[in-house]
């Protein structure tokens, strides 16, 4: 073999990798079937295969080209055992020999791998493998030299470079890409991609840039555009032409030294304008090219753009190109603006279904049309951060995978089934060492494989039902990919004008595997209607899969998700009514406007907003706790903002957040944080009358228009909240009305002095004022029950399973004292944890009430210390024992006089 210099880089990694394949199938001899193996073995620097570059370029398939070469490598006789050493055989000498003299012919100064390859041609063997195949070795010839070019091959690097050596490191080929169906269908963009083409075939200023939010669709719409320059959809001026993305990750990767980058982006440009055929450059993220003015990467576009050499489609989001682009002004003026709007949830639905194929082929799984439409309005509806349609696209494609992994995995019945029959046969092995020990192990034994025997035909059928399931799901599953290849296939036939090849796939094999397809599909749904409940494998995406997913992304429980709007807001009052005593009309207020909202009859950007009035402990806030536990089924949904602590101007920036240029800029305010990831809450100003009127001038923008702009210049979006401010003004007059039910009276003093704080702008954009009522004694029995009810929660959630049980007389003394003038049914809470749980803590202690018993709570009466009278009777709660106290403790260091004071004086 000839000296190892006279080899380029890539030549000598073949001969390498075909001395290696020898030596592993132990094979005596180098043959140059070796060679051509090393040929389809992928290069050390992970890109695309030479000599598959060259056979798909031409047309032929690739996959058969190279199990025929493996098939060949195979036959070649073994030697055991294995040479010591593998020598070059005398064919592989010949190819060596030709491969020189074809350096030689084309003048240059190393042997590369395209002189390997001209020299395999002339072995017969080779040629055969290439026959068998199906693949022209002229064809394959004449690729390599148009891919070689008038490139010479001057040193031991050269052939690693393509004729576009930057651009096939840099840059990305995306009509290539399309043209071999690898991009995905674009669909409801038709606008925006006509937009970009109608740009790029100016003469001048041919740079357009698409501005849109991140996951609209920005580079879906540069996808579609390839896909119509493939299809020659274009004007005559961008016939033929290629499409490349820059990759700018890759651009910057690995540049040391100053300098390397701009050569880098310099030799990108020198080849796009040095090509024969147009080069369109497509750089996402565009703004990125941007630095200091002085040594940025845009400056370099600059005079390729303005002699209109160079045509470019940038990608860059609002803010970004806001802040960023349209400062340097030389630079915008040579792009036209292109803005892309968000597809609404019509227009989504339109873009899954056309992905849906492409999603079940990847997956296996087959999803409903139904998915589709729930992902696409529960995407925009409790994701509302992120964009349509990438949002539902998220929950489509992490659904399919839930479904895939499932199904992939054994189900649950079968085994639970094969785990028993192991620990079984362990069992077994065990007993069988030991079974002429005594008749009790061989009872046992006998036992053991008399439950063997019973597992192993229960799990026959169970087995052999799993294993049909899942093979028509599979099978299935490759007839789709089948189709796919033969459709992308077909598609490229005809843009070849290859009419034999397009009317044999048109007429003939698609037809054939569709039918195939249609067959297997109403197998499947036979098998699985049959099956119904019990079958083993769940194949099927529909909405309530969907509904799954979008609960584990908001934390919503999926029931709320899936349950009837209609049925849930229809029963709103008797639910709330049942937690919040004594204040149906603030109840039925908030029911309609929610029902009001919900319906559609209402504005959609302006959300449901309420003023509570009334006394402190009236169930202002209360109320708004339940409001959010029944729509969104967790109390824990409300934002809530003490407004005491907004009384100052500067307190708007805790909301909203301080702009450029102050400190914790980048951190955002309270509310616009809290907003953005939880746009379905209750939001809760408590005591707004001590707002300052800049925080009342915030409100008034939520209130009208549904959303609010953050520090940061983000919009958010409060059109889905339900808005509650609670206030105390005119206070003064309820106290002084007799009676529960407020009076239409007092409510006028009290809209009286809402109107002298408030601005009529503000309270004309609220959905409902209403006026709490004073609690009746009826309504504070209620709430005793309601509050030893959720005690009882409380004691079931801390793993504690009390019962109480409390005598009518008690009862009515937490009523009669756990309720005051001033502070409402506050003091209930207090009351209850100094009359009941503070003495059955000390109880549980002593060992006198233990675990899942009944804590009996009764009145008692008993005579304040120092009186005779029986009308100084002291009246309190007392906790029964169940059981005698295991401890014992002194009563008398219970009981502390106040005359026990250390400080106290004893006078004579």
């Amino acid at each position: 073999m000839n000296d190892e210099t006279q080899f380029t880089e890539r030549a000598l990694h073949i001969l390498t990798v075909a001395q290696k394949l020898a030596t592993d199938h132990q094979h005596p001899q180098l043959q140059p079937i070796h060679l051509l193996a090393a040929f389809i073995e992928t290069p050390e620097d992970g890109s695309v295969a030479y000599l598959q570059n060259l056979i798909e370029k031409g047309r032929y398939d690739y996959d058969l080209f190279k199990k025929t070469v493996n098939k060949a490598l195979v036959r070649v006789p073994q030697q055991h055992p294995a040479p010591a050493e593998v020598t070059p055989s005398y064919a592989l000498g010949k190819v060596i020999q030709d491969a020189v003299k074809i350096q030689k012919q084309q003048k240059d100064s190393f042997i590369a791998q395209d002189h390997l390859l001209f020299a395999l041609f002339n072995d017969a063997s080779i040629k055969q493998v290439f026959k068998d195949a199906g693949v022209d070795t002229e064809a394959v010839k004449q690729q390599a030299l148009e891919l070689r070019g008038s490139q010479r091959i001057d040193s031991r690097g050269a052939d690693t470079n393509t004729p576009l050596e930057y651009l096939g490191k840099y840059a990305i080929d995306m009509t290539e890409q399309a043209r071999q169906g690898k991009l995905d269908p674009v669909i409801g963009r038709e606008e925006e991609i006509r937009s970009t083409i109608r740009v790029l075939a100016r003469r001048i200023k041919s740079n357009p840039c698409l501005i849109g939010e991140p996951g609209i669709g920005k580079t879906a719409i540069i996808e579609g555009v390839a896909q119509r320059i493939i299809d020659d959809d274009v004007p005559t001026i961008l016939q033929g032409s290629k499409l490349f993305s820059l990759d700018l990750a890759a651009l910057t990767a690995g540049a040391k030294y100053k300098g390397d980058f701009e050569e880098r982006l310099k030799g990108v440009l020198k080849e796009v304008e040095e090509s024969k055929t147009l080069i369109v450059l497509f750089i996402d993220e565009i703004h990125m090219l941007m630095g200091n003015g002085k040594d940025d990467a845009a400056n370099i576009l600059k005079p390729a753009l303005s002699r209109g050499h160079l045509k470019v489609i940038g990608a860059t989001t609002n803010n970004e190109y806001r802040s960023i682009v349209e400062k340097d002004g030389a630079f915008e003026r040579r792009f036209q603006k292109i803005d892309v709007q968000e597809p609404t949830i019509r227009q989504t639905v339109a873009i899954l279904r056309g992905l849906q194929p492409k999603y079940e082929i990847h997956h296996g799984v087959r999803i409903l049309d139904s998915a589709l439409v729930t992902a696409s309005q529960l995407a925009k509806r409790y994701l509302p951060y992120r964009r349509l349609p990438d949002s539902a696209i998220d929950l489509v494609d992490i659904s399919c995978a839930g479904v895939a992994v499932a199904r992939d995995s054994k189900p649950e019945e079968l085994d639970s089934k094969e785990r028993q029959l192991q620990l079984l046969q362990v069992e077994i092995k065990a007993l069988e060492r030991d079974k002429d020990a005594d008749c009790t192990t061989k009872d046992r034994l006998k036992q053991a494989k008399k439950r063997e025997a019973s597992l192993i035909e229960e799990l026959e059928p169970l087995r052999q039902r799993y294993n049909e399931e899942r093979k028509g799901h599979e099978e299935l599953t490759k007839l789709k990919k089948k189709l796919d290849e033969l459709e992308n296939k077909a598609l490229d036939a005809e843009r070849r004008y290859d009419t034999a090849t397009a009317a044999d796939l048109r007429y003939f094999a698609i037809p054939d595997i569709k039918k195939k397809i249609d067959d297997l599909e109403n197998q499947v749904a036979e098998e699985e209607q049959r099956a119904g409940a019990n079958s083993m494998i769940q194949n099927v995406v529909d909405s309530d899969t969907i509904s799954e997913t979008a609960a584990r992304l908001t934390g919503i429980p999926v029931k709320k998700l899936s349950e009837s709007e209609n049925e849930k807001l229809i029963h709103m009052e008797r639910d709330l009514s049942s937690e919040v005593v004594g204040q149906m009309e603030a109840v039925k207020a908030v029911s309609n406007a929610v029902r009001l909202s919900r319906s559609g009859l209402a504005n959609p950007r302006q959300p449901a907003s309420f003023m509570f009035l009334g006394l402190s402990g009236s169930g202002k806030t209360e109320l708004a706790k339940k409001i959010a536990g029944f729509l969104f089924n967790d109390e824990n949904m409300m934002i809530r903002v003490d407004c005491s602590e907004l009384s100052e101007k500067y307190s708007v920036s805790k909301l909203l957040g301080t702009t450029a240029g102050y400190v914790g800029y980048e951190e955002g305010g309270f509310l616009t944080n809290q907003l953005q990831y939880k746009p379905y809450s209750v939001l809760l100003f408590d005591e707004i009358e001590k707002a300052h009127p800049d925080v009342l001038t915030i409100l008034l923008q939520m209130l009208d228009d549904g959303r609010i702009t953050s520090g940061q210049g983000k919009t958010i979006d409060c059109s889905n909240c339900i808005v509650i401010m609670t206030s105390n003004l005119g206070a003064q007059y309820i106290n002084l009305q007799k009676g529960s039910k407020i009076m239409d009276e007092t409510k006028t003093l009290v809209m009286e002095a809402v109107k002298q704080h408030f601005r009529p702008e503000f309270l004309n954009r609220i959905s409902s004022i209403v006026v709490f009522n004073k609690l009746s004694r009826k309504a504070i029995h209620k709430i005793v029950d309601i509050r030893l009810k959720e005690i009882e929660d409380r004691f079931e959630m801390n793993d504690k399973h009390y019962k109480l049980e409390l005598t009518p007389e008690a009862k009515d003394f937490l009523a009669k004292y756990g309720y005051s003038e001033d502070m409402g049914a506050r003091p209930l809470n207090r009351l209850i944890q100094t009359e009941i749980l503070n003495k059955m803590a000390l109880r549980i202690l002593k060992g006198e009430i233990q675990d899942k018993e009944t804590v009996k709570v009764v009145l008692k009466v008993g005579k304040e210390r120092g009186s005779a009278s029986t009308e100084d009777e002291e009246e309190s709660l007392d906790v029964l024992p169940n059981h005698e106290a295991t401890i014992a403790i002194d009563n008398d260091t219970m009981d502390i006089d106040d005359d026990d004071d250390d400080d106290a004086v004893d006078v004579d």
